[in-house]
């Protein structure tokens, strides 16, 4: 024979089990909007960090060759 818990400790520990996995479930998703938001922040820095750069080196080599 198997001890059974009364029914109201296993409806609560379903209870709880289920707010838990809501919790978890909405971090998740709240982190996968977080990343997406930083991705496109990383995409438009990307895009203007790259130019610059090579604006810097073609700069570097200007100043290189007149001195």
């Amino acid at each position: 024979m198997r001890n059974q818990l009364p029914a109201t400790k296993s409806n609560h520990k379903d209870h709880f089990r289920k707010r838990a996995q809501s919790e978890m479930q909405r971090k998740f998703v709240d982190l996968q909007f977080k990343r997406s938001e930083l991705e496109k922040q990383l995409k438009i820095i990307n895009e203007v960090l790259f130019p610059l750069g090579r604006e810097m080196e073609e700069h570097f080599s200007y100043d290189q060759l007149y001195k």
